[in-house]
């Protein structure tokens, strides 16, 4: 993380400076931009661009148990523990959505009215052919 930083600002600082700052030693910074990328790492962003092609093949509705499901159903990605897969879509900031069941809270099967009639107000309604029409009370 900290010879990331220092690559990115090397254009604004110079890398002795930097270096100094953060108690690292110039060599090390160098030999680190030298070094091939690990095994580990391209591991990694392969599993996590197949992550988000099997969450949005899910339509985003996959948590990591499915998602590690799929991927364990491939024999490049056979030994993905469910922890890892989870912990890349948290990094990732992929999350299931959810999807609340519908319940109907309505009890229709009774014989009380729908309302008291508290004021006992009766509406008369003149004419129900014409729009805008107002509405008196008798």
């Amino acid at each position: 993380m900290t010879f990331k930083f220092i690559r990115i600002n090397r254009s604004i600082f110079l890398v002795k400076k930097i270096c100094r700052t953060l108690k690292v030693s110039r060599s090390g910074f160098y030999s680190w931009l030298s070094r091939p990328e690990s095994k580990r790492s391209i591991d990694n962003k392969m599993l996590k661009s197949r992550i988000r092609e099997l969450y949005f093949e899910h339509g985003q509705m996959a948590g990591s148990p499915m998602i590690t499901a799929d991927l364990q159903a491939e024999e490049r990605f056979s030994k993905v523990s469910r922890t890892r897969v989870a912990r890349k879509m948290k990094d990732m900031g992929l999350q299931c959505k959810t999807v609340r069941k519908f319940v109907v809270t309505t009890d229709s099967s009774h014989n009380e009215p729908a309302a008291p009639n508290l004021l006992n107000c009766h509406f008369k309604y003149p004419d129900r052919t014409r729009f805008g029409q107002q509405i008196s009370r008798t």
